[in-house]
């Protein structure tokens, strides 16, 4: 949830961009920290050298690897009790905090800011970014897994079944969660007053009630490992981190054994183990373990992962310059046949979050077909594109780290007084934080994140190209590279000062 103020110091802004720009909302700022960070040297030096950075690492990787790796070893695992113990707090945890925050949207009303921190920080930013730094707590955590066990339960009491039995759509794959991403997306950034308790309360309630009836509907394997979204987003991350979970009957299914102890696979219906959580044995891993064991990844997949990308792109563009120029362009023609109203400036900022979606997809895309068409195998398009997004993720937490660092900090320093008092609704001041601090801290998420990628990328690539490994990481290296400077450049507009300019004449803390 970033400012939407726009900075216009190195433009004339036409005057409907500049009328557009004051009338779009304003959320909680994604950098909540004023002032600038003065920059020893020009900002383009920075950006070539993590480019130059990305790009020596993808030489040294395939210099240090020259065979695949097959990765199959195991984690440690974790003693069962203390797993039996992290459960059951994670369930109380998951449902205080979902059912609690629609309680305070609903009976205290949009006074408290507390739901728009409990969801739009908590759980769309705050946990992603924990999956990825530790692993993944949501098949524990999740209030939806709990709640239909809960009513699972007192139907059989009844004599009653709430799976209905009809089965899910195989062709329809992950599309349904692609689509909850993009109207998440949608609803934290570009809906009117999206930060309002009682919005917040709605948006909470209705899912609640999608995924339950879904639930009941397909079963709780199929829509949770293909619709929930919570389940994909946080599943995806979590293969990042180092405790993974792995389940009871991995031993029995080749398919659970190589995906379901990497989090990102639900349930395996081959082996009965069906939704119990309790059937999972956590284990330590190394980092990005879990990526290298990524199966049957397809186009859902890869139009999931880059929709991540976009959407804190998205976020981040909205602070620079180039957003003025962009509004301006898709603002003229759309008022022209509209009118300006509320309407017109809703569908400009969503006509413009669809361009930038439809961009990174065919870059992608194009990436893919060049690397399928070197690879010695002749994968499918589906598999190679899903299995090359995969190596994306890492960069995904790095960009989500470096834009949502500070308001995750503030929100964590605000949390206690907003569970004490609802009402509080004036955030902590963080401005103890040096900015210096947050900018290279910035820059070290997002190198490190794309050099985690282009290791990734060479290991697929050994793994489907041994004898020209090199020629066929090429094409994905690139685009990693192209987006490290871009990235680093949208980070940078809000809060770093070129040499030789002040903070007021970059616009910055105005």
């Amino acid at each position: 949830m970033s400012s939407r103020c726009m900075n216009p110091r190195k433009s004339l802004l036409p005057a409907l961009a500049a009328a557009a720009v004051s009338l779009l909302p304003s959320p909680v700022a994604a950098h909540a920290i004023d002032g600038g960070f003065p920059l020893p040297v020009p900002l383009w030096l920075y950006l070539a050298g993590a480019a130059a950075a990305v790009a020596a690492s993808f030489v040294v990787v395939a210099i240090a690897n020259r065979r695949p790796r097959p990765g199959t070893r195991r984690g440690a695992p974790i003693h069962p009790a203390i797993g039996a113990v992290a459960r059951l707090i994670l369930r109380v945890v998951g449902l205080a905090w979902w059912y609690g925050a629609i309680g305070v949207g609903i009976f205290v009303g949009d006074i408290s800011p507390l739901p728009a921190v409990a969801l739009w920080v908590g759980i769309w930013i705050a946990l992603p970014i924990m999956s990825a730094v530790f692993g993944n707590p949501w098949p524990s955590m999740s209030p939806f897994r709990t709640t239909f066990a809960a009513l699972e339960w007192l139907a059989e009491r009844g004599g009653m079944r709430l799976d209905s039995g009809l089965r899910y759509p195989a062709r329809l794959a992950r599309w349904p969660a692609v689509l909850l991403l993009g109207a998440a997306i949608w609803a934290e950034l570009i809906l009117p007053e999206g930060g309002r308790a009682a919005t917040v309360a709605g948006l909470m309630i209705g899912y609640t009630l999608l995924t339950l009836v879904g639930m009941s509907a397909f079963g709780t394997v199929a829509w949770l490992r293909n619709v929930e979204l919570f389940e994909v987003l946080l599943g995806w991350y979590g293969r990042i981190g180092p405790i993974g979970r792995r389940s009871v009957a991995a031993e029995l299914c080749a398919e659970c054994s190589e995906g379901c102890d990497a989090g990102n696979c639900v349930d395996c219906p081959e082996c009965a183990v069906g939704a119990r959580d309790s059937e999972r044995r956590a284990e330590l891993r190394p980092w990005l373990r879990g990526l290298t064991k990524v199966r049957g990844a397809a186009w859902s997949d890869a139009a999931f992962v880059v929709l991540l990308l976009v959407g804190v792109t998205y976020d981040g563009l909205r602070e620079t310059p180039v957003a003025v120029l962009l509004l301006s362009a898709v603002l003229t023609p759309i008022n022209a046949a509209f009118g300006l109203t509320l309407a017109t400036f809703l569908l400009v900022d969503t006509a413009i979050l669809l361009l930038l979606y439809a961009a990174f997809l065919a870059a992608f895309t194009l990436v893919a077909i060049v690397t399928r068409t070197l690879q010695d195998d002749r994968s499918a398009l589906a598999t190679t594109a899903g299995a090359y997004a995969a190596t994306l993720l890492p960069i995904a937490a790095g960009y989500l780290v470096a834009h949502y660092l500070t308001l995750v900090i503030q929100s964590a320093v605000w949390l206690p007084s907003l569970l004490a008092d609802p009402l509080m609704s004036l955030s902590p001041e963080i401005g103890w934080i040096p900015i210096g601090v947050i900018w290279y801290l910035s820059v070290a998420s997002i190198v490190g994140g794309h050099v985690a990628g282009v290791a990734l990328a060479h290991r697929l690539a050994l793994l489907h190209a041994p004898r020209r490994a090199l020629l066929v990481g090429v094409p994905m290296v690139l685009l990693m590279v192209g987006y490290t400077v871009m990235s680093l450049w949208i980070i940078a507009q809000p809060i770093v000062v070129e040499p030789g300019v002040g903070p007021l004449q970059a616009g910055i803390g105005s």
